[in-house]
C-alpha cells in the first residue's frame, strides 16, 4: 500500500492505492481538487503543504544520505538499531524498508506530486485574482524552486551523476510536470532531460520570483534559485554558469559570512526556531520543521543521548585547533565519540526549542563553488582569493593574512576540493561531490562499514529503484547490478 499525502493548513488529505506506482495518484477524497485549488487561498495553502513535505524529506533519509555514504561519517553499528545501516554498508536491498531505497523515492515524489498541483492550478487560479497578482507570482515562483530542488536530489541518488557519461545520455528519474493518471506509465529521463526540467524549473521560479523579495529565509527566491544553479552547472562541468549565478547572488551583499564567533550560532541558534528573520545573514534559504522525529537527521546525527553517527577520526584530523568549524564537534560520553552539532542544540535548550532544520546553501558553498569555476577556466588568482575567504573565516583571520601554497595547478584544486570538504561537512554533499570528482570512496582506517573502498566507477554508487516501483511501473528501468 502506498500512501500520498496532500497537506495544507487546516487539512490533511490521505490516499491510498494497492499496486500503484509512487508517481501516479488518484484524484483528492471528498474535498475535491478543483476545489481545493480553484482560488488563490487554497494555492497558498497547498504550497504551505508542499513546504512541510519538503522540509521532511530533506530532514530524514535524504539529508542523512549524502554524507553516510561518503568517507567524513562513521555508523554506530553495534546494538539493535540498524536505521539506513545498508545505505552505510553500501549493501543493497531493493525492498528495503529501513533505509533510503524506498523512503527517499516515496517521500520525493510525494512532495513532487503536491507541488505538481500547486502549479497545474495556475489557470484556474489566474481567473480570481482579484489584484493578487503579486502573490500568485510568489506562490508559482516558489513552486517551480521546490519542484526542481527535488528533482535534482532525487537525481542524486537514483543516477549516476551528470558526467557519467559525456552527453549525459544515462538513465535519469522520472520527471513528471503532471500527477500522472493510475492508467499512465512514466518512464524515466535521461540524465540530460532530467536536469535540462531542473534548470528550466529553476529559471522559471527566478522569473516569476525576480521583482519580488522572501518574507524570510524559510522561502524559496530568485536568489536562492541563482544559487542551487551554481551547484547544478558546478555538477555539469558549466563552469562559466557557475560563475555568472555565484556572482550575481555574492556581489549584492545581502549573504555576508558569518564571523567565526558566531559560526556555531548559525546552526544551533534557537532563536530560528520561531523567529526567522534572525536567520544568519549567510543562510541564504534554510526549511524548517517544529517536530523533531527519531528518523531525522537531527537525532541521526545530533541528539546526545541516540545519535547513530559520528565524524571519523580521519575527518577530524582534517582540522586544525584553530578552525572554527572543529567546535562544530562536541565529545560525548556515551560513547565515547565526536558528535556533528550541524543539527543539534546547545545543551540547556529543551528538546521543544530544537532549531530543526536544513540548511538548502549558503553563501560560503557559493565561494567554493565559484573557487572551482575560476580554477577550471584557469583563473586562478580569483580562484585563490575565494578560497582564502573561506579560510580566512574559518581561522578568524583577514584574507590578506591566508597563504595559499601550492605548486601545482593540480594542487591548488587539490586545496579547493579540501576546503569545500571541511566546509560542507555533515551538509548532505559529500558524496555526490566523490561521484563528480570520478574518485574512489576510501574511508580509510578506522572504517567499520561493510565497504571501505568503493572503486570508482561502480554500480554501487546509486541505489535500487524500489520493488515496488518496479512492479507497478514497467516502463521504469531498474539499475544495474544494485537492481536484482
Amino acid at each position: 500500500m502506498k500512501l500520498f499525502k496532500y497537506t495544507v493548513i487546516a487539512v490533511s488529505l490521505s490516499l491510498a492505492s494497492c499496486g500503484k506506482s509512487f508517481l501516479e495518484v488518484e484524484p483528492i477524497g471528498q474535498l475535491g481538487k478543483e476545489q481545493l485549488f480553484s482560488d488563490l487561498n487554497g494555492m497558498r495553502d497547498a504550497l504551505v503543504g508542499s513546504y512541510n513535505l519538503t522540509s521532511r524529506f530533506f530532514q530524514s533519509q535524504y539529508g542523512i544520505y549524502g554524507d553516510l555514504r561518503g568517507d567524513d561519517v562513521q555508523r554506530i553499528t553495534n546494538g539493535t538499531q540498524n536505521y539506513m545501516l545498508t545505505d552505510y554498508n553500501y549493501t543493497f536491498d531493493e525492498e528495503d524498508g529501513t533505509g533510503g531505497t524506498l523512503a527517499i523515492w516515496s517521500t520525493g515524489y510525494e512532495a513532487i506530486n503536491n507541488v505538481n498541483n500547486v502549479i497545474n492550478s495556475a489557470e484556474t487560479v489566474r481567473k480570481s485574482l482579484n489584484g493578487r497578482s503579486d502573490d500568485f507570482n510568489s506562490y508559482m515562483g516558489q513552486s517551480h524552486v521546490l519542484r526542481g530542488l527535488l528533482f535534482f536530489a532525487l537525481a542524486n541518488v537514483y543516477a549516476q551523476h551528470y558526467t557519467y557519461t559525456t552527453d549525459g545520455s544515462h538513465p535519469g528519474i522520472p520527471i513528471p510536470t503532471v500527477t500522472p493518471l493510475p492508467s499512465e506509465r512514466v518512464p524515466r529521463a535521461s540524465m540530460k532531460d532530467t536536469y535540462a526540467q531542473i534548470i528550466a524549473d529553476l529559471e522559471q521560479g527566478i522569473t516569476f520570483l525576480e521583482n519580488s523579495t522572501a518574507k524570510t529565509k524559510i522561502y524559496a527566491s530568485a536568489d536562492a534559485a541563482r544559487s542551487l544553479l551554481s551547484r547544478i552547472f558546478l555538477y555539469m562541468g558549466r563552469y562559466e554558469d557557475v560563475i555568472k549565478n555565484s556572482s550575481a547572488v555574492l556581489t549584492n551583499g545581502k549573504y555576508k559570512l558569518v564571523n567565526a564567533e558566531d559560526y556555531k550560532n548559525m546552526f544551533i541558534s534557537d532563536s530560528q526556531f520561531s523567529d526567522f528573520n534572525s536567520i544568519k545573514s549567510e543562510v541564504i534559504w534554510q526549511l524548517n520543521l517544529n517536530i523533531r522525529s527519531s528518523n531525522f537527521m537531527s537525532s541521526f546525527y545530533s541528539d546526545r543521548v541516540a545519535f547513530l553517527a559520528y565524524p571519523s577520526d580521519n575527518f577530524l584530523n582534517l582540522l586544525g585547533t584553530d578552525d572554527i568549524r572543529k567546535s562544530m564537534f562536541e565529545l560525548q560520553s556515551s560513547p565515547e565519540r565526536y558528535m556533528s552539532l550541524k543539527y543539534g542544540k546547545y545543551s540547556t535548550t529543551t528538546d521543544l526549542n530544537w532549531p530543526v532544520n536544513f540548511k538548502v546553501i549558503r553563501s560560503a558553498e557559493l565561494y567554493l563553488n565559484r573557487a572551482e569555476a575560476y580554477f577550471h577556466t584557469q583563473q586562478y588568482n580569483l580562484a585563490i582569493e575565494d578560497l582564502k575567504t573561506i579560510r580566512a573565516r574559518a581561522l578568524g583571520k583577514n584574507t590578506a593574512d591566508i597563504v595559499v601554497e601550492y605548486s601545482t595547478p593540480n594542487e591548488l584544486l587539490e586545496l579547493i576540493k579540501l576546503e569545500r570538504r571541511k566546509e560542507l561537512a555533515f551538509e548532505g554533499q559529500r558524496i555526490y561531490d566523490i561521484m563528480r570528482y570520478k574518485e574512489s570512496l576510501d574511508r580509510g582506517t578506522g572504517c567499520n562499514s561493510a565497504n571501505c573502498l568503493v572503486k570508482y566507477p561502480n554500480d554501487l554508487f546509486i541505489l535500487p529503484i524500489p520493488k515496488s516501483e518496479l512492479d507497478a511501473n514497467k516502463s521504469i528501468t531498474p539499475n544495474p547490478t544494485v537492481n536484482k
